[in-house]
């Protein structure tokens, strides 16, 4: 746009001396600070030459097309929806885990070579308090013998270990077991457990659901283990493997065809699910887990929380600003259309209006909540009627007829009148910049100021003085006068009513490419 390349050339190719700091000198010319307002004058000019010229392009929308004029009747205030929508939700009945007290590891290394592995479990109860716990090897005979001792003075827990049954599980007496796997144990060999009666466990969530030892994702013990198995999900398979984590099945979950999103809340240690779509209708239904995963993550079809649905779909009987409305027929352009108060919502009944044969186009706004009904034929007549129902008083809307307005070629007179207008305000922004001769500086930046605009008003004429009531005088004589840009409002209002779309490829040029705005 020329406008921004004159203002480009003005701030880039100038400075006013005495105003720049020493941090930033460059090799601009620089302006004297008497021209300094001649600087801004300038500046001042094309900036509101650029806005005159949004104002034009505004009014022939420039960026798409000529809009039609066509018989509306529109809402004359809000009418008062609440138009607050949610999705429904699920999510775990608590802590994926919520024991109160915890322990770690799950698999302690023996610090002194011993290969028989112990794995623990269970969950503590905190009868060794906070603090920790330490296995000692000891021979005792042909059976091997673990001492486990706490850091608080507890009693010593002497466990005697039975060779011929390594899947035996050994009580520590605090709500925690451990099993010893196959191996040797060296005698005065130890390892310690830390126990803690004042921090909850916690779940992993990128743990397999079938990990051991340090690979446990630490699930609620007591609950059944997860197996290999699937659940349905909205009608959707969604399979669960031992050697999946929890963020595994929530991402099966995101990527399949349920409609729902899937997260671990790592603040609650919970999982949250919510539709995709909101509403009360779209729900999240679980159905036949032969995994257990569920159960594990505390999943309950008992805990879904439906969405909450906009005023605009629920029925209108449930819907205080719509309540006046009552069951009948309304009539647009004489056609009837039924409306049941019980049954219909808002957007329902708007519906039935455009799948009518009113001949017309029935919207409502969300934001402003505004209800339109436009006419589909500039040159025909819209008429609503209540007939006794009082839906058009209930959304603010004047019955009774609605003319189209004089137009021809789409663009009404009105608007043709707004058109020349903001023309005749392009035309004057372009007069005085081209023919302002008072600026103190004008031999040296007066090119740089214009020549981008001259060129580009030159081009949009080609040569021509008159196009469609758009005057252009290039002489000398036009420019001592400072009157280059001329309309000839008659003409050109009248071209714009009849022959707007020639008008409009002046502007806009073709597929909006060119034309006189966007040379501007």
């Amino acid at each position: 746009m020329s406008v921004i390349q004159g203002l480009q050339n003005l701030v880039a190719s100038t400075r006013v001396s005495g105003t720049q700091s020493s941090a930033v000198q460059t090799s601009l010319p620089s302006i004297a600070p008497e021209q300094r307002i001649d600087y801004l004058r300038a500046r001042t000019e094309l900036i509101s030459l650029y806005r005159a010229i949004e104002r034009l392009a505004e009014l022939t929308n420039i960026n798409t097309r000529f809009k039609l004029d066509l018989p509306d009747a529109v809402s004359s205030s809000a009418i008062g929806l609440d138009m607050t929508t949610t999705s429904t939700a699920l999510n775990s009945s608590g802590e994926i885990n919520a024991s109160p007290m915890s322990f770690s590891p799950f698999g302690p290394d023996w610090q002194n070579g011993s290969d028989a592995l112990v794995t623990l479990d269970g969950e503590y109860l905190g009868n060794d308090g906070t603090g920790q716990l330490t296995f000692e090897a000891r021979r005792a005979g042909p059976n091997l013998r673990i001492r486990v001792t706490d850091s608080n003075g507890g009693p010593t827990n002497n466990i005697t270990i039975d060779q011929s049954d390594p899947a035996a599980e050994y009580s520590l007496q605090n709500g925690l077991f451990f099993t010893l796997g196959s191996g040797t144990l060296i005698n005065r060999d130890t390892l310690t457990v830390q126990v803690y009666d004042n921090l909850g466990a916690v779940v992993n969530p990128d743990l397999p659901l079938g990990g051991q030892r340090n690979e446990n994702p630490h699930l609620q013990y007591g609950l059944p283990d997860v197996v290999d198995g699937a659940f349905s999900l909205n009608g959707e398979n969604i399979s669960v493997a031992t050697t999946d984590t929890i963020n595994d099945v929530l991402q099966r979950i995101n990527d399949s065809d349920a409609g729902v999103s899937a997260v671990f809340n790592a603040l609650s240690e919970s999982i949250d699910l919510l539709q995709n779509t909101p509403g009360s209708q779209p729900t999240i239904d679980f159905a036949s887990d032969t995994s257990n995963f569920l159960q594990v993550t505390k999943l309950d079809d008992l805990n879904v929380v439906p969405g909450i649905d906009p005023d605009s779909v629920k029925p209108m009987d449930s819907v205080p600003a719509l309540t006046g409305t009552v069951s009948g027929d309304i009539l647009i352009n004489g056609q009837a259309i039924t409306i049941d108060t019980s049954n219909d919502s808002l957007s329902t009944v708007l519906s039935k209006i455009n799948n009518s044969s009113a001949g017309v186009v029935a919207s409502l706004d969300p934001a402003s909540q505004l209800i339109t009904i436009e006419a589909d034929d500039s040159a025909s007549i819209l008429e609503l009627d209540s007939n006794g129902t009082n839906f058009f008083a209930a959304i603010n809307m004047v019955e009774g007829r609605v003319d189209p307005e004089v137009a021809v070629s789409g663009i009404s007179r009105r608007r043709s009148y707004d058109i020349a207008d903001a023309v005749v305000a392009v035309f004057d922004g372009i007069n005085k910049v081209l023919r302002d001769s008072t600026f103190i500086g004008r031999e040296k930046y007066v090119g740089q100021l214009r020549a981008p605009l001259d060129k580009a008003v030159r081009s949009a004429f080609d040569g021509a003085d008159d196009v469609l009531g758009l005057l252009f005088d290039g002489s000398s004589g036009a420019r001592s006068r400072g009157d280059f840009l001329d309309v000839n409002r008659r003409d050109f209002t009248s071209n714009i009513q009849r022959r707007g779309s020639l008008v409009r490829e002046f502007l806009a040029g073709q597929d909006d490419q060119g034309g006189f705005v966007q040379r501007l």
